[in-house]
């Protein structure tokens, strides 16, 4: 009988190749933008990381009244591990890069992405490398040997996959280390990492046993089986409420902020990728919508039929089943088009999505994605044959339809009830899309045209870190820098060139707490904290950036004898926020950026625009309400810079090429990091938002012509149903005007209640949104006022060419033809 309901199925289908055609499309753009979604949401929040137990994994970082999420003290890390009691063990790691070059080799140095880890992070993540063998303890104290491990990637492109790679000699930051393990493929933590190295040196490292500073640690820790996530995080708290009693200067107010380290992973993503999972659902609902209006539009010239059927014995069972087998394979053929939609999706949501977050480039149609996708084909397949289906199963339907479609027969005002709810499902949910992707949009706007305080054009960065090895002293990283800089300024084409260490844009973050000098002291864990940004002189010329009031730097700012005070420079924020009402040139902040109690305060010299440092919205100073404040980088040389230089050179491959050049004619080992112009880097930062205000677009215009589309159809039925209705109305001498004004008014009934419907409920999306959006509030008239102007113009559209249809109907043909 399932065969019998097939064939005949298939042969109906066939012989309405238009109806088919219809349905199969409509489904297909609903069902392929679902699958193409799914596809993200499975790779991006549902795929298991490829580890043992994941779930287990849980990534632990520090909170305080100032940062939710901020990085792990070494000497915590060293006490949360002594006394936790819900994890198997904590390893510590940081992301990073370095200088790598092959000993022995004409190799050229190169910059790689780095982690710095305890010798126990493989063990708990739970891998084991492919080739060689994993850190041990003895390797990961100061003074041992050196060595590392190599990622699958850097061992196939530099290594060319040999298998004796293991125990040859590489150089990373001028430190010999030989290599004893390549690492799995699957091994993706930290992001980017293609070389890893144990802490060793870092365990003695002043600075990091320093309690107060927090160098970019995080820490990975394994669930013991059975121990929930709430119970380990209340122990771990425990020992961070002792840490504080033990530690109240550092410590005070420190708590732990613990997730999953698959959560970890998408946190930033998460919520943009449920909403666009949420916009796709109501694209293939509008898309149901429509097939089941074509549905029950169709089931008019079938009624009789299935009457005829039915009276010579068919049940309505098998009635009932015919319906939904030619509703489900026209889902299922549509949902085998939006495969083939999907795939093509795919390609471009990994075009506009960011580069550099390996999820997003591992989307695929998989099992579950297939398997997604033929229950949402067979879910719609069901949606839009149920009505009719259950018409077909009353028996009074079946009676009434034997004797319908003779003279006067019109639609019944239970399917023309059905059809109008539809029209106005579908109208709701377009005005719901326009509204979210109007929302989008303008945030997306304000980010772009947020102000930066600096002029971004023309203006190259190069991140360079040279090696602590090689370069140990303050007075060798200031000479390398001055250097670099002398040389640089001599290239045709550039017109400046300075030094930062924690510039706008260059996914780096550099906070510190800070005192006013001669104003009380702040109770430990409520000190404000400022953004630090050594830089050279030229800095704020290369950046753009005017001097509102003061200096800049110059030669009296250079280092002197023990005892001379350093300048610093402050932004206008910092300025309104800690003088107001007085000058502050020549005020002072305690100098804290050195462990050297005795050095006099810092000595402001000059305040300059306040600048935004990373994305709108996503900026940590901005939500934080953080000041920033300049050093002198000749007066604290650090090891990694931002080199930025401005020109009026188009051919930026040239000057990169040149400023290699000169780089390595100071140092043949040292390697080029990152390069980028500004605008890039700030074009990077928006991916993100640029990426779903771009799919929100496109379903929100996929939703409008579907509804348009949907509302046309239905008026025109509707029109073709009352033609004699119509013809009576013109023969007693109604006007065309008159016709024309009772469809069109019929229509936009229907799209008015649709519009309140959604103009309801897009007053609940911006709410919802607020954490994705900038400078839009809950109610932004504009895009809301938009949304619903657009919706409506399009369905005026669409209601009028059926009612000027209606206007041209002749009375006698009319007539005659019933």
């Amino acid at each position: 009988m399932v065969l019998q309901d097939l064939r005949y199925a298939l042969r109906m289908l066939a012989k309405q190749p238009a109806f088919t055609a219809i349905a199969v499309i409509t489904l297909a753009l609903g069902i392929g933008a679902n699958t193409a979604i799914f596809s993200v949401v499975n790779a991006v929040l549902l795929r298991p990381l490829p580890y043992p137990q994941p779930e287990q994994l849980i990534v632990l970082r520090e909170r305080s009244n100032s940062f939710d999420n901020g990085s792990v003290s070494f000497p915590n890390y060293i006490d949360w591990r002594a006394s936790q009691r819900g994890f198997t063990d904590l390893a510590l790691f940081r992301r990073g890069d370095a200088n790598l070059s092959r000993a022995g080799t004409e190799n050229e140095p190169e910059r790689v992405g780095s982690a710095q880890v305890s010798y126990n992070f493989m063990s708990i993540l739970g891998v084991a490398p492919a080739l060689g063998r994993d850190f041990r303890e003895s390797d990961d104290v100061p003074g041992c040997k050196k060595v590392a491990l190599i990622s699958d990637g850097l061992w196939k492109r530099r290594f060319g996959g040999s298998a004796d790679t293991i125990g040859k000699q590489i150089i990373v930051d001028g430190v010999p280390r030989e290599i004893i393990g390549v690492l799995r493929p699957n091994v993706k933590v930290p992001r980017l990492a293609q070389i890893y190295l144990p802490l060793d040196d870092l365990r003695a490292a002043r600075e990091v046993l320093n309690r107060d500073n927090h160098p970019g640690f995080s820490a990975l820790g394994r669930l013991k089986p059975g121990v929930a996530l709430g119970q380990a995080t209340a122990d771990l708290d425990n020992i961070a409420r002792e840490l504080e009693r033990r530690y109240p200067d550092t410590n005070t107010g420190r708590r732990l902020n613990t997730m999953t380290l698959l959560d970890s992973a998408v946190r930033d993503y998460k919520n943009g990728v449920r909403l666009l999972f949420t916009a796709v659902i109501c694209v293939l609902l509008i898309a149901c919508a429509n097939v089941a209006n074509l549905q029950l539009a169709r089931s008019l010239a079938r009624d009789r039929e299935l009457a005829v059927r039915a009276a010579l014995g068919a049940s309505r069972m098998q009635l009932a089943r015919q319906v939904l087998t030619e509703s489900t394979i026209l889902a299922l053929v549509g949902g085998f088009a939006g495969v083939m939609l999907s795939l093509w999706g795919i390609d471009a949501i990994k075009a506009i999505s960011p580069n550099d977050v390996v999820r997003f480039q591992e989307l695929r149609v998989d099992l579950p994605v297939l398997t997604f996708t033929a229950l949402i084909a067979i879910g719609a397949g069901i949606f839009v044959g149920t009505w009719p289906a259950m018409r077909v199963s009353r028996n009074a339907a079946l009676s009434v339809s034997l004797h319908e479609g003779g003279r006067g027969t019109s639609d019944g005002t239970h399917r023309q009830r059905a059809r109008s709810l539809l029209v106005v499902a579908q109208v709701a949910l377009a005005l719901l899309l326009l509204a979210g992707a109007g929302l989008m949009l303008k945030s997306f706007r304000n980010a772009e045209e947020a102000s930066l305080g600096f002029d971004p054009h023309g203006v190259v960065n190069i991140k360079i870190s040279i090696p602590e090895a090689k370069y140990p002293k303050d007075e060798q990283k200031e000479v390398f820098w001055s250097q670099l800089l002398e040389r640089v300024r001599q290239i045709p084409g550039v017109e400046a060139a300075a030094i930062s260490a924690n510039s706008p844009f260059d996914d780096n973050e550099w906070d510190s707490y800070f005192h006013v000098t001669g104003t009380p002291p702040t109770p430990p864990g409520q000190q404000p904290s400022a953004e630090v940004t050594p830089v050279s002189p030229n800095y704020f010329r290369v950046m753009g950036m005017p001097i509102l009031r003061g200096r800049n730097f110059g030669p009296e700012d250079l280092p002197g004898e023990k005892g001379h005070s350093r300048s610093i420079i402050i932004d206008e924020s910092f300025a309104k926020k800690y003088f107001a009402g007085k000058d502050p040139i020549g005020q002072h902040i305690d100098d804290n950026q050195t462990d050297d109690k005795s050095q006099p305060p810092m000595t402001i010299i000059g305040v300059v625009p306040r600048t935004r440092n990373e994305a709108p919205g996503e900026d940590n100073s901005e939500k934080l309400h953080m000041v920033e404040e300049y050093l002198l980088a000749s007066q604290d040389p650090q090891r990694g810079n931002n080199l930025h230089i401005r020109t009026n050179l188009s051919d930026v491959g040239a000057l990169v090429a040149a400023v290699k050049r000169e780089v390595q004619a100071i140092d043949p080992d040292q390697a080029l990091g990152s390069v980028s112009t500004m605008n890039q880097a700030i074009a990077k930062s928006l991916s993100s938002r640029r990426m779903l205000m771009s799919l929100l677009g496109v379903f929100a215009a996929v939703a409008l012509l579907l509804a348009s589309v949907g509302l046309y159809g239905v008026m025109a039925l509707t029109v073709t149903q009352r033609t004699r209705e119509l013809g009576i109305r013109l023969a007693l001498g109604a006007q065309r005007t008159d016709v024309f004004r009772l469809v069109l008014t019929h229509g936009m009934l229907l799209v008015c209640v649709g519009l309140s419907i959604g103009l309801i409920a897009a007053l609940g999306v911006g709410r919802g949104l607020q954490g994705l959006l900038y400078g839009v509030g809950d109610l932004d008239g504009p895009a809301l006022s938009f949304a619903f102007f657009a919706l409506a113009a399009v369905a005026l559209v669409a209601c009028w060419f059926p009612a000027h249809r209606a206007t041209r109907v002749d009375p006698i043909i009319a007539l005659r033809s019933e």
